[in-house]
Protein backbone atom coordinates (compact mmCIF):
# COMPACT_ATOMS: atom_id res chain seq x y z
CA UNK A 1 0.00 0.00 0.00
CA UNK A 2 1.02 3.49 -0.93
CA UNK A 3 1.45 5.61 2.45
CA UNK A 4 1.22 8.63 3.73
CA UNK A 5 2.88 10.77 7.05
CA UNK A 6 2.05 14.72 7.67
CA UNK A 7 3.90 17.00 10.46
CA UNK A 8 0.76 17.75 13.20
CA UNK A 9 3.43 20.23 14.25
CA UNK A 10 3.36 22.45 11.22
CA UNK A 11 -0.12 21.87 9.60
CA UNK A 12 -0.27 26.14 8.39
CA UNK A 13 4.03 27.52 8.27
CA UNK A 14 5.12 30.53 7.18
CA UNK A 15 4.86 32.26 3.93
CA UNK A 16 5.98 30.81 1.00
CA UNK A 17 9.58 31.66 -0.72
CA UNK A 18 10.39 33.13 -3.96
CA UNK A 19 11.10 30.78 -6.95
CA UNK A 20 14.57 29.93 -7.65
CA UNK A 21 16.33 28.21 -10.68
CA UNK A 22 17.16 24.86 -10.12
CA UNK A 23 20.19 23.85 -12.03
CA UNK A 24 23.60 23.96 -10.23
CA UNK A 25 25.75 26.96 -10.65
CA UNK A 26 29.66 26.79 -9.54
CA UNK A 27 31.88 29.58 -10.00
CA UNK A 28 35.45 29.39 -10.37
CA UNK A 29 37.95 32.44 -9.20
CA UNK A 30 41.90 32.45 -10.11
CA UNK A 31 43.47 34.63 -7.81
CA UNK A 32 45.93 37.09 -8.70
CA UNK A 33 49.13 34.92 -6.92
CA UNK A 34 47.73 31.60 -9.04
CA UNK A 35 47.37 33.51 -12.23
CA UNK A 36 51.08 35.44 -11.36
CA UNK A 37 52.16 31.90 -10.57
CA UNK A 38 50.35 30.15 -14.26
CA UNK A 39 52.90 28.62 -16.54
CA UNK A 40 53.39 30.59 -19.82
CA UNK A 41 51.94 27.17 -21.33
CA UNK A 42 48.92 27.18 -19.60
CA UNK A 43 48.35 30.99 -20.73
CA UNK A 44 48.62 29.80 -24.04
CA UNK A 45 46.20 26.92 -23.75
CA UNK A 46 43.56 29.27 -22.57
CA UNK A 47 43.40 31.21 -25.51
CA UNK A 48 40.23 32.03 -26.82
CA UNK A 49 41.07 30.38 -29.92
CA UNK A 50 42.34 27.45 -28.68
CA UNK A 51 40.22 26.09 -25.57
CA UNK A 52 40.97 23.43 -23.37
CA UNK A 53 38.93 21.34 -21.07
CA UNK A 54 40.56 22.26 -17.62
CA UNK A 55 40.31 26.53 -18.70
CA UNK A 56 37.41 26.59 -20.65
CA UNK A 57 34.74 23.80 -21.10
CA UNK A 58 34.67 21.70 -17.90
CA UNK A 59 32.76 24.56 -16.09
CA UNK A 60 29.91 24.77 -18.36
CA UNK A 61 29.57 20.98 -18.74
CA UNK A 62 29.50 21.44 -14.56
CA UNK A 63 26.71 24.79 -14.96
CA UNK A 64 24.51 22.82 -17.84
CA UNK A 65 25.13 19.14 -18.56
CA UNK A 66 26.54 17.96 -14.73
CA UNK A 67 23.33 17.53 -13.11
CA UNK A 68 21.70 14.87 -15.45
CA UNK A 69 24.96 13.41 -16.67
CA UNK A 70 26.42 11.48 -13.72
CA UNK A 71 25.77 7.85 -12.11
CA UNK A 72 22.26 7.23 -10.66
CA UNK A 73 20.80 10.38 -12.81
CA UNK A 74 18.81 9.88 -16.49
CA UNK A 75 21.35 10.84 -18.70
CA UNK A 76 23.24 7.74 -20.42
CA UNK A 77 26.92 8.99 -19.87
CA UNK A 78 28.85 11.04 -16.98
CA UNK A 79 29.96 13.88 -17.65
CA UNK A 80 32.31 15.20 -14.80
CA UNK A 81 36.02 14.42 -15.67
CA UNK A 82 38.04 15.25 -19.03
CA UNK A 83 38.22 10.93 -18.64
CA UNK A 84 34.87 10.90 -18.86
CA UNK A 85 33.98 13.89 -21.12
CA UNK A 86 36.70 12.80 -24.11
CA UNK A 87 35.57 9.55 -25.58
CA UNK A 88 32.12 11.70 -26.22
CA UNK A 89 33.54 15.26 -27.39
CA UNK A 90 32.81 14.68 -31.52
CA UNK A 91 28.92 13.73 -30.08
CA UNK A 92 28.67 17.01 -27.27
CA UNK A 93 29.56 19.03 -30.15
CA UNK A 94 26.88 18.07 -32.78
CA UNK A 95 24.35 18.02 -29.92
CA UNK A 96 25.10 21.44 -28.64
CA UNK A 97 25.44 23.07 -32.07
CA UNK A 98 21.96 21.51 -33.22
CA UNK A 99 20.55 22.74 -30.09
CA UNK A 100 19.95 19.38 -28.81
CA UNK A 101 21.41 19.52 -25.62
CA UNK A 102 20.74 20.92 -23.06
CA UNK A 103 17.01 20.19 -23.72
CA UNK A 104 15.61 23.82 -23.65
CA UNK A 105 13.31 23.88 -27.40
CA UNK A 106 12.04 27.82 -26.89
CA UNK A 107 13.29 29.31 -30.43
CA UNK A 108 15.18 32.63 -29.27
CA UNK A 109 14.59 35.95 -28.83
CA UNK A 110 11.58 35.16 -25.90
CA UNK A 111 11.52 35.79 -22.73
CA UNK A 112 13.73 36.20 -20.61
CA UNK A 113 13.18 33.06 -18.60
CA UNK A 114 14.55 32.92 -15.13
CA UNK A 115 14.92 29.10 -15.81
CA UNK A 116 16.66 28.97 -19.39
CA UNK A 117 19.44 26.51 -19.58
CA UNK A 118 20.22 27.05 -22.66
CA UNK A 119 24.00 27.72 -23.91
CA UNK A 120 25.05 30.50 -25.47
CA UNK A 121 26.54 31.27 -28.91
CA UNK A 122 29.52 32.01 -27.11
CA UNK A 123 29.65 28.75 -24.87
CA UNK A 124 29.01 26.51 -28.10
CA UNK A 125 31.40 27.84 -30.31
CA UNK A 126 33.96 27.07 -27.41
CA UNK A 127 32.98 23.73 -27.41
CA UNK A 128 32.96 23.01 -30.90
CA UNK A 129 36.54 25.05 -31.33
CA UNK A 130 37.88 22.66 -28.32
CA UNK A 131 36.43 19.29 -30.54
CA UNK A 132 37.78 20.69 -33.69
CA UNK A 133 41.28 21.69 -32.28
CA UNK A 134 41.11 18.13 -31.05
CA UNK A 135 39.51 18.28 -27.52
CA UNK A 136 42.74 19.11 -25.51
CA UNK A 137 42.55 18.78 -21.53
CA UNK A 138 44.72 21.85 -20.39
CA UNK A 139 47.44 21.85 -17.78
CA UNK A 140 46.10 22.34 -14.46
CA UNK A 141 43.67 20.85 -12.00
CA UNK A 142 40.20 20.12 -13.25
CA UNK A 143 37.57 22.14 -11.42
CA UNK A 144 35.56 20.07 -8.89
CA UNK A 145 32.15 18.88 -10.69
CA UNK A 146 28.85 19.40 -8.79
CA UNK A 147 27.52 16.90 -6.42
CA UNK A 148 24.72 14.65 -7.20
CA UNK A 149 20.88 15.85 -6.50
CA UNK A 150 19.87 12.19 -5.62
CA UNK A 151 19.90 12.62 -1.62
CA UNK A 152 18.09 10.73 0.66
CA UNK A 153 16.74 14.03 2.73
CA UNK A 154 14.53 16.65 2.09
CA UNK A 155 16.02 19.92 0.61
CA UNK A 156 13.26 21.96 1.69
CA UNK A 157 13.78 20.30 5.10
CA UNK A 158 10.62 18.33 6.47
CA UNK A 159 7.31 18.53 4.55
CA UNK A 160 4.13 19.18 6.12
CA UNK A 161 2.78 16.23 3.86
CA UNK A 162 4.10 13.48 2.84
CA UNK A 163 3.03 10.44 0.26
CA UNK A 164 5.12 7.29 -1.00
CA UNK A 165 3.90 5.99 -3.75
CA UNK A 166 3.64 1.58 -4.42
CA UNK A 167 6.71 -0.16 -6.29
CA UNK A 168 6.43 0.21 -9.69
CA UNK A 169 8.83 -1.62 -11.78
CA UNK A 170 10.44 -1.13 -15.20
CA UNK A 171 11.66 -3.10 -17.59
CA UNK A 172 15.19 -3.33 -18.94
CA UNK A 173 14.23 -2.65 -22.76
CA UNK A 174 11.38 -1.60 -24.80
CA UNK A 175 9.58 1.17 -25.35
CA UNK A 176 8.63 4.12 -22.57
CA UNK A 177 6.38 3.32 -19.23
CA UNK A 178 3.14 5.90 -18.49
CA UNK A 179 1.88 5.48 -14.78
CA UNK A 180 -0.92 7.49 -13.53
CA UNK A 181 -2.00 6.92 -9.62
CA UNK A 182 -4.46 8.54 -7.24
CA UNK A 183 -3.37 9.72 -4.35
CA UNK A 184 -5.33 8.09 -1.69
CA UNK A 185 -5.20 11.56 0.45
CA UNK A 186 -7.34 15.02 1.28
CA UNK A 187 -7.92 17.00 3.93
CA UNK A 188 -11.27 18.55 5.48
CA UNK A 189 -10.55 22.20 4.13
CA UNK A 190 -8.50 24.23 1.92
CA UNK A 191 -4.96 23.89 2.15
CA UNK A 192 -2.38 26.06 -0.14
CA UNK A 193 0.62 24.41 -1.19
CA UNK A 194 3.74 26.77 -1.58
CA UNK A 195 6.12 23.98 -2.68
CA UNK A 196 6.49 20.48 -3.71
CA UNK A 197 9.82 18.20 -3.83
CA UNK A 198 10.12 15.18 -5.29
CA UNK A 199 12.34 12.25 -4.59
CA UNK A 200 12.56 9.41 -7.18
CA UNK A 201 12.99 6.09 -6.11
CA UNK A 202 15.01 5.26 -9.29
CA UNK A 203 15.81 8.44 -10.94
CA UNK A 204 18.15 7.51 -13.65
CA UNK A 205 14.80 5.78 -15.03
CA UNK A 206 12.05 8.18 -14.21
CA UNK A 207 11.87 10.72 -17.36
CA UNK A 208 9.63 13.07 -15.16
CA UNK A 209 6.72 13.66 -12.92
CA UNK A 210 3.65 15.38 -12.31
CA UNK A 211 1.36 15.88 -9.98
CA UNK A 212 -2.26 16.93 -11.01
CA UNK A 213 -4.76 18.32 -8.99
CA UNK A 214 -7.83 15.99 -10.06
CA UNK A 215 -11.21 16.64 -10.57
CA UNK A 216 -14.58 16.11 -8.66
CA UNK A 217 -14.62 12.49 -9.83
CA UNK A 218 -10.92 12.08 -8.92
CA UNK A 219 -10.29 9.91 -12.35
CA UNK A 220 -9.57 13.08 -14.03
CA UNK A 221 -6.83 15.83 -14.26
CA UNK A 222 -8.43 19.08 -14.06
CA UNK A 223 -4.91 21.50 -13.02
CA UNK A 224 -1.34 20.92 -13.17
CA UNK A 225 0.29 21.90 -9.37
CA UNK A 226 3.46 20.97 -10.22
CA UNK A 227 6.14 19.01 -11.74
CA UNK A 228 9.16 17.22 -11.67
CA UNK A 229 12.06 16.51 -14.72
CA UNK A 230 16.00 14.81 -14.92
CA UNK A 231 18.11 17.19 -13.07
CA UNK A 232 15.45 19.22 -11.42
CA UNK A 233 15.02 20.37 -7.82
CA UNK A 234 12.12 21.38 -5.78
CA UNK A 235 9.43 23.18 -7.09
CA UNK A 236 8.94 27.05 -5.02
CA UNK A 237 5.92 28.97 -6.04
CA UNK A 238 6.21 32.76 -5.93
CA UNK A 239 6.38 34.63 -3.12
CA UNK A 240 3.12 35.46 -2.17
CA UNK A 241 1.27 33.09 -4.27
CA UNK A 242 0.72 29.24 -4.06
CA UNK A 243 -1.72 26.49 -5.62
CA UNK A 244 -4.73 25.89 -3.88
CA UNK A 245 -6.30 22.25 -3.34
CA UNK A 246 -9.84 22.47 -2.39
CA UNK A 247 -11.47 20.77 0.64
CA UNK A 248 -11.71 17.02 0.03
CA UNK A 249 -9.78 17.35 -2.98
CA UNK A 250 -7.35 14.41 -4.01
CA UNK A 251 -4.80 14.50 -6.51
CA UNK A 252 -2.69 12.02 -9.05
CA UNK A 253 0.63 10.85 -9.35
CA UNK A 254 1.98 11.22 -13.19
CA UNK A 255 4.71 9.51 -14.17
CA UNK A 256 6.88 8.78 -17.41
CA UNK A 257 9.79 6.19 -16.97
CA UNK A 258 12.60 5.67 -19.54
CA UNK A 259 13.88 2.16 -20.08
CA UNK A 260 17.93 2.10 -19.38
CA UNK A 261 18.86 -1.29 -20.46
CA UNK A 262 18.73 -1.94 -16.45
CA UNK A 263 15.66 -3.32 -14.85
CA UNK A 264 14.83 -0.94 -11.97
CA UNK A 265 12.09 -0.95 -9.10
CA UNK A 266 10.75 2.54 -8.44
CA UNK A 267 9.50 3.80 -5.41
CA UNK A 268 9.00 7.87 -5.35
CA UNK A 269 8.32 10.10 -2.53
CA UNK A 270 6.98 13.29 -2.60
CA UNK A 271 6.78 16.47 -0.01
CA UNK A 272 4.22 18.83 0.15
CA UNK A 273 4.93 22.46 2.23
CA UNK A 274 1.63 24.28 3.00
CA UNK A 275 1.32 28.04 3.43
CA UNK A 276 -0.65 29.72 5.85
CA UNK A 277 -3.97 31.03 4.05
CA UNK A 278 -3.60 34.40 5.83
CA UNK A 279 -0.32 34.74 3.91
CA UNK A 280 -1.73 34.06 0.50
CA UNK A 281 -2.08 37.24 -1.68
CA UNK A 282 -2.30 35.18 -5.22
CA UNK A 283 -3.77 31.99 -5.99
CA UNK A 284 -0.89 30.42 -8.68
CA UNK A 285 -3.69 29.23 -11.13
CA UNK A 286 -3.24 26.73 -13.93
CA UNK A 287 -5.13 27.23 -17.20
CA UNK A 288 -5.82 24.81 -19.99
CA UNK A 289 -5.90 26.88 -23.66
CA UNK A 290 -6.67 23.75 -25.35
CA UNK A 291 -8.66 21.80 -28.57
CA UNK A 292 -9.73 18.59 -28.48
CA UNK A 293 -11.92 18.40 -31.73
CA UNK A 294 -8.94 17.82 -34.00
CA UNK A 295 -8.84 15.15 -36.52
CA UNK A 296 -4.99 14.10 -38.00
CA UNK A 297 -5.08 12.56 -41.45
CA UNK A 298 -2.50 9.53 -41.09
CA UNK A 299 0.35 10.36 -42.85
CA UNK A 300 0.33 13.95 -42.78
CA UNK A 301 3.37 16.02 -42.05
CA UNK A 302 2.33 19.29 -40.73
CA UNK A 303 -1.50 19.06 -39.41
CA UNK A 304 -1.83 22.42 -37.83
CA UNK A 305 -4.58 22.94 -35.32
CA UNK A 306 -5.48 26.26 -32.74
CA UNK A 307 -7.13 26.64 -29.31
CA UNK A 308 -7.77 30.43 -27.67
CA UNK A 309 -9.03 31.70 -24.55
CA UNK A 310 -10.48 35.23 -23.77
CA UNK A 311 -9.22 36.39 -20.26
CA UNK A 312 -11.97 37.94 -18.25
CA UNK A 313 -10.14 40.24 -16.11
CA UNK A 314 -6.94 41.52 -15.50
CA UNK A 315 -4.13 39.13 -15.14
CA UNK A 316 -0.43 38.38 -15.15
CA UNK A 317 0.85 35.35 -16.59
CA UNK A 318 4.18 34.05 -14.74
CA UNK A 319 4.84 30.78 -17.10
CA UNK A 320 4.13 28.74 -19.81
CA UNK A 321 4.27 24.90 -20.50
CA UNK A 322 3.63 23.47 -24.31
CA UNK A 323 2.05 19.96 -23.88
CA UNK A 324 1.24 17.64 -27.11
CA UNK A 325 2.58 13.72 -27.34
CA UNK A 326 5.23 12.09 -30.17
CA UNK A 327 3.59 13.64 -32.48
CA UNK A 328 4.15 17.23 -31.57
CA UNK A 329 5.85 19.32 -34.08
CA UNK A 330 5.73 23.42 -33.18
CA UNK A 331 3.43 25.54 -30.96
CA UNK A 332 3.02 29.21 -30.16
CA UNK A 333 1.41 31.49 -27.64
CA UNK A 334 0.67 34.77 -29.56
CA UNK A 335 -1.06 37.25 -27.46
CA UNK A 336 -4.16 39.87 -29.07
CA UNK A 337 -4.65 42.41 -26.76
CA UNK A 338 -8.02 44.95 -26.70
CA UNK A 339 -5.92 47.97 -28.05
CA UNK A 340 -5.11 45.88 -31.27
CA UNK A 341 -1.46 44.86 -30.34
CA UNK A 342 -0.46 40.95 -31.45
CA UNK A 343 2.69 39.85 -29.47
CA UNK A 344 3.92 36.48 -29.58
CA UNK A 345 5.02 35.12 -26.14
CA UNK A 346 6.76 31.90 -26.82
CA UNK A 347 7.52 29.72 -30.01
CA UNK A 348 8.93 26.20 -29.97
CA UNK A 349 9.85 25.32 -33.31
CA UNK A 350 10.87 21.74 -32.83
CA UNK A 351 8.51 20.33 -30.06
CA UNK A 352 9.81 17.20 -27.97
CA UNK A 353 7.42 15.22 -26.41
CA UNK A 354 10.51 13.74 -24.16
CA UNK A 355 11.14 17.01 -22.26
CA UNK A 356 7.98 18.65 -20.56
CA UNK A 357 9.56 21.86 -20.29
CA UNK A 358 7.91 25.15 -18.57
CA UNK A 359 9.33 28.58 -19.32
CA UNK A 360 9.35 30.83 -16.30
CA UNK A 361 9.32 34.96 -17.18
CA UNK A 362 12.14 36.68 -15.52
CA UNK A 363 8.74 39.75 -15.28
CA UNK A 364 5.25 38.92 -15.93
CA UNK A 365 4.01 39.42 -18.62
CA UNK A 366 0.73 42.02 -18.20
CA UNK A 367 -2.69 40.77 -19.92
CA UNK A 368 -5.40 42.84 -19.73
CA UNK A 369 -9.33 42.05 -19.48
CA UNK A 370 -10.33 40.50 -23.02
CA UNK A 371 -6.94 39.77 -24.03
CA UNK A 372 -7.13 36.74 -26.62
CA UNK A 373 -4.22 34.13 -25.86
CA UNK A 374 -4.05 31.97 -29.15
CA UNK A 375 -2.22 28.82 -29.04
CA UNK A 376 -1.27 27.58 -32.66
CA UNK A 377 0.36 23.57 -32.92
CA UNK A 378 1.19 21.67 -35.49
CA UNK A 379 1.86 17.93 -35.51
CA UNK A 380 3.47 15.59 -38.07
CA UNK A 381 1.86 11.95 -38.20
CA UNK A 382 4.49 10.92 -40.89
CA UNK A 383 6.66 8.08 -41.65
CA UNK A 384 9.41 11.36 -41.23
CA UNK A 385 9.01 11.28 -37.35
CA UNK A 386 10.92 8.76 -36.37
CA UNK A 387 9.07 9.08 -32.86
CA UNK A 388 5.48 8.01 -34.56
CA UNK A 389 3.97 5.15 -33.05
CA UNK A 390 1.64 4.98 -35.67
CA UNK A 391 1.29 6.84 -38.96
CA UNK A 392 -0.84 4.88 -40.55
CA UNK A 393 -4.00 5.60 -38.72
CA UNK A 394 -5.63 9.44 -38.13
CA UNK A 395 -5.12 10.87 -34.41
CA UNK A 396 -7.75 12.54 -32.46
CA UNK A 397 -7.75 14.27 -28.41
CA UNK A 398 -6.77 11.15 -25.91
CA UNK A 399 -5.05 10.74 -22.89
CA UNK A 400 -2.65 7.76 -23.75
CA UNK A 401 0.61 9.14 -25.16
CA UNK A 402 -0.11 7.18 -28.75
CA UNK A 403 -3.07 9.29 -28.77
CA UNK A 404 -2.47 13.21 -29.40
CA UNK A 405 -3.54 16.66 -27.32
CA UNK A 406 -3.08 20.14 -27.85
CA UNK A 407 -2.85 22.02 -24.24
CA UNK A 408 -1.20 25.65 -24.00
CA UNK A 409 -0.66 25.22 -19.94
CA UNK A 410 -0.41 29.19 -18.73
CA UNK A 411 0.19 29.62 -15.06
CA UNK A 412 -1.13 33.24 -14.02
CA UNK A 413 -2.38 35.27 -11.56
CA UNK A 414 -5.19 37.65 -11.24
CA UNK A 415 -4.62 41.53 -10.62
CA UNK A 416 -8.15 41.71 -8.83
CA UNK A 417 -8.52 39.38 -5.64
CA UNK A 418 -6.90 36.55 -4.88
CA UNK A 419 -8.33 33.93 -7.42
CA UNK A 420 -9.85 34.26 -10.92
CA UNK A 421 -13.73 34.34 -10.60
CA UNK A 422 -15.18 31.55 -12.25
CA UNK A 423 -16.18 31.74 -15.69
CA UNK A 424 -17.47 28.46 -17.43
CA UNK A 425 -14.78 27.96 -20.06
CA UNK A 426 -17.82 26.81 -22.81
CA UNK A 427 -18.27 30.55 -23.23
CA UNK A 428 -14.44 31.11 -24.62
CA UNK A 429 -14.78 27.62 -26.67
CA UNK A 430 -18.45 29.14 -28.29
CA UNK A 431 -16.19 32.74 -29.36
CA UNK A 432 -13.67 30.46 -30.81
CA UNK A 433 -16.04 28.31 -32.49
CA UNK A 434 -18.29 30.86 -34.16
CA UNK A 435 -14.98 32.21 -35.42
CA UNK A 436 -13.94 28.58 -37.04
CA UNK A 437 -17.85 27.34 -37.73
CA UNK A 438 -19.96 30.48 -38.44
CA UNK A 439 -23.84 29.86 -38.58
CA UNK A 440 -23.08 26.27 -37.05
CA UNK A 441 -23.13 26.16 -33.10
CA UNK A 442 -25.19 27.28 -30.75
CA UNK A 443 -25.52 27.68 -27.13
CA UNK A 444 -27.42 25.37 -25.16
CA UNK A 445 -27.87 26.26 -20.89
CA UNK A 446 -29.01 22.32 -19.86
CA UNK A 447 -28.35 20.23 -16.72
CA UNK A 448 -25.97 17.62 -16.76
CA UNK A 449 -27.85 15.18 -14.54
CA UNK A 450 -30.88 15.65 -12.85
CA UNK A 451 -30.68 17.56 -9.59
CA UNK A 452 -27.58 19.32 -11.43
CA UNK A 453 -26.94 23.15 -11.87
CA UNK A 454 -27.88 24.58 -15.77
CA UNK A 455 -24.78 25.17 -17.46
CA UNK A 456 -23.55 26.31 -20.71
CA UNK A 457 -23.05 23.76 -23.53
CA UNK A 458 -22.05 24.46 -27.25
CA UNK A 459 -23.33 22.54 -29.94
CA UNK A 460 -21.55 22.11 -32.83
CA UNK A 461 -24.16 21.10 -36.11
CA UNK A 462 -21.69 21.31 -39.38
CA UNK A 463 -24.23 21.50 -42.58
CA UNK A 464 -21.04 19.92 -44.97
CA UNK A 465 -22.32 16.44 -43.97
CA UNK A 466 -19.21 16.07 -41.27
CA UNK A 467 -19.40 15.03 -37.62
CA UNK A 468 -20.37 17.72 -35.20
CA UNK A 469 -20.16 18.31 -30.94
CA UNK A 470 -21.51 18.25 -27.90
CA UNK A 471 -19.00 20.42 -25.72
CA UNK A 472 -19.26 20.14 -22.02
CA UNK A 473 -16.90 21.52 -19.35
CA UNK A 474 -14.62 18.52 -17.50
CA UNK A 475 -12.44 20.18 -14.90
CA UNK A 476 -10.09 22.26 -16.94
CA UNK A 477 -11.33 20.48 -20.08
CA UNK A 478 -13.85 21.29 -22.30
CA UNK A 479 -14.58 17.67 -24.47
CA UNK A 480 -17.06 17.14 -27.01
CA UNK A 481 -19.29 14.07 -27.16
CA UNK A 482 -19.76 13.17 -30.85
CA UNK A 483 -22.97 14.16 -32.75
CA UNK A 484 -23.13 12.39 -35.75
CA UNK A 485 -25.85 11.43 -39.05
CA UNK A 486 -26.41 15.55 -39.22
CA UNK A 487 -28.80 15.93 -41.55
CA UNK A 488 -29.82 19.57 -43.03
CA UNK A 489 -33.21 20.23 -44.63
CA UNK A 490 -33.68 24.34 -44.74
CA UNK A 491 -33.57 25.38 -41.59
CA UNK A 492 -34.36 21.87 -40.25
CA UNK A 493 -31.87 19.21 -38.75
CA UNK A 494 -31.54 15.80 -37.14
CA UNK A 495 -28.68 14.30 -35.65
CA UNK A 496 -27.98 11.65 -33.34
CA UNK A 497 -25.42 12.03 -30.42
CA UNK A 498 -23.54 9.75 -28.77
CA UNK A 499 -22.95 10.89 -25.17
CA UNK A 500 -20.76 8.60 -23.49
CA UNK A 501 -22.47 6.53 -20.82
CA UNK A 502 -26.12 6.79 -22.52
CA UNK A 503 -27.89 5.42 -25.29
CA UNK A 504 -27.73 7.46 -28.66
CA UNK A 505 -29.76 10.50 -28.66
CA UNK A 506 -31.80 11.53 -31.73
CA UNK A 507 -31.66 15.30 -31.44
CA UNK A 508 -33.94 17.19 -34.02
CA UNK A 509 -34.14 21.09 -34.21
CA UNK A 510 -35.38 24.02 -36.33
CA UNK A 511 -33.60 27.51 -36.63
CA UNK A 512 -35.72 30.80 -36.31
CA UNK A 513 -34.83 32.87 -39.45
CA UNK A 514 -35.67 36.01 -37.10
CA UNK A 515 -33.75 35.40 -33.97
CA UNK A 516 -30.95 32.68 -35.33
CA UNK A 517 -31.91 30.79 -32.51
CA UNK A 518 -32.09 26.91 -32.98
CA UNK A 519 -35.20 25.33 -30.71
CA UNK A 520 -34.29 21.54 -30.09
CA UNK A 521 -36.46 18.44 -29.42
CA UNK A 522 -34.24 16.55 -26.97
CA UNK A 523 -35.03 13.28 -25.13
CA UNK A 524 -38.77 14.62 -25.14
CA UNK A 525 -38.20 18.10 -24.44
CA UNK A 526 -38.04 21.02 -26.05
CA UNK A 527 -34.85 23.69 -25.17
CA UNK A 528 -33.79 26.96 -26.89
CA UNK A 529 -30.07 27.40 -28.33
CA UNK A 530 -28.83 30.79 -28.96
CA UNK A 531 -26.06 31.55 -31.80
CA UNK A 532 -22.47 30.82 -30.62
CA UNK A 533 -21.62 34.78 -32.63
CA UNK A 534 -23.59 36.26 -29.41
CA UNK A 535 -20.99 34.76 -27.28
CA UNK A 536 -18.05 36.08 -29.62
CA UNK A 537 -19.60 39.58 -29.80
CA UNK A 538 -19.83 40.29 -25.58
CA UNK A 539 -16.22 39.82 -25.94
CA UNK A 540 -14.15 42.72 -26.32
CA UNK A 541 -11.33 41.36 -28.32
CA UNK A 542 -10.43 43.01 -31.62
CA UNK A 543 -11.37 40.83 -34.70
CA UNK A 544 -8.64 39.73 -36.59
Amino acid sequence: MSTTTTNPSAPLPSAPIRAVATAVCVTLIASAALLAATPPATKAASNLDQPNFVHDVAQILHDNCTSCHQPGEIAPMALRSYDEVRPWAKSIAKAVKNRDMPPWDADPGYGPFTNDISLSEAQIDTITRWVENGAPRGDGDEPAAPTSTKVAGWKLGEPDFVYEFDEFEIAADGSDQFNIVPIEASFPEDRWIKSVEVLPGAPDVVHHFILWRADETTSNQEAWMSGWAAGAGPSTFPEGTARLLPAGRKMLGDFHYHPNGNAATDKTRIGIHFADPVEIKKEFTNLWVLNASFNIPAGDPNYGARASYVFPQDAEILSLTPHMHYRGKDMKYTAHFPDGEVRELLSVSNYDFNWQTNYDFAEPVDIPAGTKLVVDAHWDNSTGNQFNPDPTRDITWGTDSTDEMLIGFVDYVVKDGISAKPVSLVIGKLAELSEEFPGEVWRLDAQRSADGPEEPMAIHLPKNGNAGGWYVQFGSLVLPAPIQEIVWEGNAVTAKALIPGQEPMVVSGTVDEATGNLVMDIGGGTATATPAELEAQKTVVPKG
